[in-house]
């Protein structure tokens, strides 16, 4: 590694803006030997170290089949379009690498067909993108949606047309050998290295698991980058989920069907017409507020079990009779095989006696989602993933909390066994900051949980922005606070407020941008994954420390799991995961060398509870500021 990273080495001699980084080089060496000695690397890399090109470039020289997984399909381009390119070029490296997203992503050329036979179209707009879907399928090399920039990503079309698992006919298909699925699967078999994000490789090992083949090509090791979100993507594939959507496809696809075959078939018009009536009547009697809920055997009543009685009935009908067709097709024999996995599925989350697993429902819009998930995937991971690595890489920004990896190990199951054969390094940013940023702790604010917290935390912002001249992002914990705190501020900033919802991410980060003095407020999905670089951010304001709601329903169980062992919640979950997160938003800040800006926490339990302090220690080390006096001095350099 060393003639690659020194500061006369290759890269150095290459690139022309390459800045040798001692911490890029201690961890190109590390995943090195990880590799070579076949052992488990979790690495920290702050902000600005470097660390694609330092898992990227021993991956590749170490002659094994690896799989690079990413937390955004953002980064997963970036590495693909842009990283391994790179290493090509600068180190004359020969080597085949793929790039495979979800099913989802991709055009099913059948799907596509049937639907064009009998068009449901929803309007003006869905007939204009119905013709350029109609252009494009006909010259796309690839299938990915990605290259229709102007199809928004939520077109109900789209989920008529694009492949999945669920319609999925395999090589019984008639287009299976011009399948953009089986064209990825193919390039990836070939490839020494697959770029994939968490999902796909989580859904991959969810297929093995069920004995349904394999969607990823064999491969002998893993990297994981933003690896602080495996357990959460692990969480979702790991379980069994159903909603109504599922059930009204199904009903929608018998029908679609029996008239492409030309068939004139009762029993299947029947149950086609008995699983939609009856999914309705089960799924609203299930239905809660929107949001999240547990679900316990005694939600469900008489009444609901009847109506999953009638359902499980029109399901075993479907199987029972498609089994008894005389050469029905391919296409109705695949609907029962989907009915036999709705079954499957339908048993697993309503298995309330298995207690390994948190059942759980979701009311989103017309949706709703049933859930049964793992309370822990360690065990899946060291049962069915860990023992075919010969080598693994986890690595982010932020894994540490407390300045030690225990939370993280104690997640993904890197316990037991398999801590002694698992390294750790936590290297620090590359980045100056206590020249680059400072933290601004204000006194005297309520504590969160008051009702005048938004109020006065208004007012701080305000006085905050008048310093900073905006340029700042406003993270909230909330939905509620948010919209409160925007409602509170916007005509009284003499900046743009810009708000989470009222555009695409995409577009409201592209205004930002643009608008250097304005201000954005956000929540979750902008506390990660969002590179502002330069004087348009100055300032991220967070409004409270980001502790997940202790009765979201998975959550809640572990927090139970914990306290049944006999551990502390809130110590041993609670604080290590907010300490993530908080590190995530405040990441958001310094991303170059140049970058320069104030960091500021409103809520006063970092200074008025004990574990304040842990949370402060976690953080990069910065000058810690207690008025906006001493924000003035430090905008003003002086």
């Amino acid at each position: 590694m060393d003639q690659i990273f020194e500061p006369e080495g290759i890269l150095a001699q290459t690139l022309k803006n390459y800045e040798y980084r001692r911490e890029q080089k201690l961890m190109a060496e590390a995943v090195r030997q990880a590799l070579a000695k076949e052992r488990f690397l979790i690495v920290e890399a702050g902000t600005g170290t470097g660390k694609t090109l330092a898992y990227l470039i021993p991956a590749i020289l170490s002659k094994k089949k690896v799989i690079v997984s990413t937390g955004t399909k953002t980064l997963q381009e970036q590495l693909f379009f842009k990283d391994l390119p790179l290493i090509r070029e600068t180190l004359r490296l020969s080597f085949r690498a793929a790039f495979m997203k979800g099913r989802n992503n991709y055009l099913c050329l059948r799907r596509f067909r049937l639907h064009s036979r009998q068009p449901l179209l929803r309007g003006l707009d869905e007939v204009v993108h119905y013709q350029e879907l109609k252009k494009w399928s006909k010259k796309t090399l690839t299938g990915d949606r990605a290259e229709l920039a102007a199809l928004p990503e939520d077109l109900p079309l789209w989920k008529e047309i694009c492949a999945s698992t669920d319609t999925c006919l395999g090589q019984a298909c008639e287009f299976f050998q011009d399948c953009f699925i089986t064209r990825m699967r193919q390039a990836a078999a070939a490839a020494e290295m697959v770029i994939v994000n968490h999902h796909l490789f989580f859904a991959d090992l969810a297929v093995r698991l069920r004995g349904f083949g394999e969607v990823l090509p064999r491969y002998e090791a893993a990297v994981f980058d933003e690896a602080h979100q495996l357990e959460e993507v692990a969480t979702q594939y790991l379980g069994f989920s159903l909603s109504n959507f599922r059930f009204e496809e199904l009903s929608r696809d018998i029908r679609r069907e029996i008239g492409a075959a030309k068939l004139r078939d009762e029993t299947l018009l029947r149950v086609s017409d008995q699983i939609l009536t009856t999914q309705e009547k089960f799924f609203n009697l299930l239905r809660r507020e929107e949001g999240r809920y547990r679900l316990r055997e005694e939600q469900i009543g008489p009444q609901g079990k009847e109506e999953a009685a009638r359902l499980f009935e029109a399901l075993n009908l479907l199987s029972a009779h498609v089994g008894g067709m005389k050469d029905p097709g391919e296409g109705i024999r695949a609907l029962g095989r989907r009915g036999e996995i709705l079954k499957t599925e339908f048993q697993e989350i309503f298995n309330f006696l298995e207690s390994s697993y948190v059942h759980w429902g979701e009311a989103k819009g017309r949706g709703i989602f049933l859930h049964a998930s793992p309370v822990e995937i360690g065990p899946h991971v060291q049962e069915h993933l860990y023992p075919r690595l010969h080598g693994a890489i986890f690595t982010s920004a932020t894994i540490s909390a407390a300045g030690n990896f225990d939370f993280f190990k104690s997640r993904l199951g890197l316990e037991g066994d398999w801590k002694e054969q698992t390294d750790e390094l936590i290297l620090d940013s590359s980045f100056n900051m206590e020249e680059q940023a400072v933290l601004y702790l204000p006194g005297g604010l309520p504590d969160p949980n008051q009702n005048s917290f938004v109020c006065k935390a208004a007012e701080e912002i305000e006085q905050i922005l008048k310093v900073t001249a905006g340029r700042a992002f406003l993270l909230f914990t909330s939905l509620k606070n948010m919209e409160e705190a925007y409602r509170l501020l916007k005509d009284r900033l003499p900046y743009t407020c810009l708000i989470q919802g009222e555009r695409p991410k995409s577009v409201l980060l592209q205004d930002f941008k643009e608008d250097v003095q304005s201000v954005l407020f956000a929540t979750s999905s902008f506390w990660e994954g969002v590179d502002v670089q330069g004087e348009a951010l100055s300032c991220v304001i967070i409004d409270r420390l980001p502790f997940s709601p202790p009765n979201e329903p998975i959550l809640e169980a572990r927090l139970a799991k914990i306290a049944e062992a006999g551990g502390s919640p809130f110590r041993d979950y609670q604080i290590p995961a907010a300490i993530i997160l908080l590190k995530q938003g405040l990441g958001r800040l310094i991303r170059t060398r140049q970058d320069r800006g104030v960091m500021a926490i409103l809520d006063n339990r970092v200074l008025t509870k004990s574990y304040g302090k842990i949370f402060l220690e976690s953080l990069p080390a910065c000058p810690i500021l207690y008025s906006r006096e001493g924000i003035e001095k430090f905008i003003s350099g002086k």
